[in-house]
């Protein structure tokens, strides 16, 4: 537990909150995930530093992927990074329930817009043809993990926004289209998050997020049916890609 009283290390020439985060930090690794941490002034007055500090210290936690802050609630441990495989077939519901995860997926928004050049080219439309925009959150043990902008074709999904209020959309597509998806392809990199990204997954501004752009294809016929842009909590997952060795 985090010890209620504790005289601040030894004088030292790096920075005080960096004394404090390195402190905290080997103390939540006894910690299971979901604890509270205590209030910010209690943690201040057992360093015997303000709460700009402390505040700092908490940041760096942030950061490292160790503590996650919720409005209104407080600093909560966060658990080890969830390893996600990332293959073919690859569903969020599947793999989830597969690790045994309470999760959830709930829609944003979703309207009707003209596809740009980028959703054009990937789903193999006119540009600025119709496509469906969907947004959509997913949240594992009720804390959220990505943010999805799904674009589809408008043709090959009528009524798609009427029928689809959340829940796996791939099940959804399977289920009432026939249409089966099968990841083509997949990009991956990393970027901070734009505000309204930050916001929804409850991070930092300067906490780096990974963004994949995946081009999911029908399985029968390899005709695109999705283009969709993750922005994921990199803290929370590790992406697992295992390679067939070669004959």
């Amino acid at each position: 537990m985090i010890t209620p009283h504790s005289s601040l290390v030894s004088p030292s020439p790096r920075a005080v909150y960096a004394q404090i985060a390195e402190r905290l930090s080997a103390e939540l690794r006894a910690l299971p995930a979901g604890t509270r941490l205590p209030p910010e002034h209690r943690l201040a007055a057992r360093f015997g530093v303000n709460r700009h500090t402390l505040r700092h210290a908490v940041d760096v936690l942030e950061q490292q992927g160790l503590v996650e802050r919720r409005r209104g609630l407080g600093t909560f441990v966060l658990e080890a990074p969830l390893a996600y495989p990332l293959h073919a077939q690859a569903r969020f519901t599947d793999n989830l329930a597969a690790a045994g995860r309470a999760r959830s997926s709930r829609l944003l928004e979703a309207a009707v817009m003209p596809a740009s050049a980028e959703v054009a080219q990937a789903l193999r439309v006119d540009a600025e043809s119709e496509v469906w925009r969907l947004l959509t959150l997913r949240q594992v043990d009720e804390a959220p993990m990505s943010v999805i902008e799904h674009w589809l074709p408008l043709a090959r999904f009528p009524a798609l926004a009427s029928v689809y209020r959340g829940g796996s959309l791939h099940a959804l597509l399977a289920n009432r289209y026939g249409a089966r998806p099968r990841r083509r392809r997949t990009a991956i990199s990393a970027q901070l998050p734009l505000p309204t990204i930050a916001r929804l997954l409850r991070c930092g501004p300067r906490q780096p997020v990974l963004r994949l752009r995946t081009l999911n294809v029908h399985a029968d016929d390899g005709k695109p049916i999705e283009y969709a842009i993750s922005w994921i909590r990199a803290d929370r997952i590790e992406l697992l890609v295992e390679h067939e060795i070669a004959p």
